[in-house]
């Protein structure tokens, strides 16, 4: 065992083919292992140093950038013409002179009082005749006219739908086609099931449901009593065939 102490690769193949490959891979992981770190760590650093050098050279050419300013040729401005200012006028004393002439007395300036007294002498009254008084007549308006009665609603002629032949041919065929349940029989039940239906403009029946229940058996009898009906006389609105609904009660009576 002292033999393979240093090399677990040795003992794990010992007495085993080494020709298939698995051996050498086994051997070279540990160099593969460092020549990949190595790599790591090299890569690593790199990206650290290269960024850096490149911030370091982004700042470096901010800071150096020289601004190129193109300066055109500039022609002499002209000359600027002097203005002179007046020289201002120097008062002259003049000697009075005597003369013999006689001074004529300067006219009194008059007053607001003999000024508003003149103007009032000079208004001419005029007599102002009176006004006259404008009588205004007051007509009142003409009373609207009475509203027209209303016309009174003619009330709508309605006819109910029928069975051919009126309510007694009904009763008889009610008679004749109803089959009372056995089990209903035996159980004693009697009553009246309302059956709700439609009645169309040609006279044939739709839309049958029960409005007032009796027994399932029952029910299930007075809709098949009413689905098997001939078609009825439809009803009338103002003399025109109309869809109407239209209620049946159907007994059922022990004998």
């Amino acid at each position: 065992m002292d033999k393979y102490a240093n090399n677990w690769n040795e003992l794990v193949f010992e007495h085993r083919h080494k020709e298939y490959g698995a051996w050498l891979l086994r051997y070279n992981y540990p160099f593969y292992l460092t020549v990949a770190a190595s790599i790591v760590v090299v890569l690593f650093a790199g990206g650290i140093v290269g960024d850096k050098v490149f911030r370091e050279k982004q700042a470096s050419e901010s800071s150096t950038r020289v601004k190129k300013i193109d300066y055109v040729d500039l022609k002499e401005a002209p000359p600027i013409d002097r203005i002179e200012l007046p020289k201002p006028a120097v008062a002259k004393y003049v000697a009075p002179k005597v003369t013999e002439e006689e001074v004529k007395p300067e006219e009194e300036v008059p007053t607001i009082d003999q000024a508003s007294a003149a103007i009032s002498d000079e208004i001419i009254e005029t007599p102002i005749a009176p006004a006259q008084e404008e009588v205004i007549e007051v007509v009142p308006p003409p009373p609207p006219p009475a509203p027209e009665p209303e016309p009174e609603p003619v009330p709508d002629i309605i006819k109910d739908p029928e069975f051919p032949g009126g309510m007694d041919a009904l009763k008889k065929w009610l008679g004749k086609n109803l089959n009372y349940p056995s089990m209903a029989s035996r159980m004693g039940i009697e009553g009246k099931v309302v059956v709700q239906f439609t009645v169309d403009e040609n006279g044939k029946i739709s839309d049958a449901v029960i409005v007032e229940s009796l027994h399932k058996l029952c029910d299930n009898e007075a809709l098949r009593l009413v689905k098997s009906m001939p078609n009825w006389t439809p009803g009338e609105k103002n003399g025109v065939k109309t869809r109407q609904s239209y209620k049946l009660p159907i007994r059922f009576v022990l004998q």
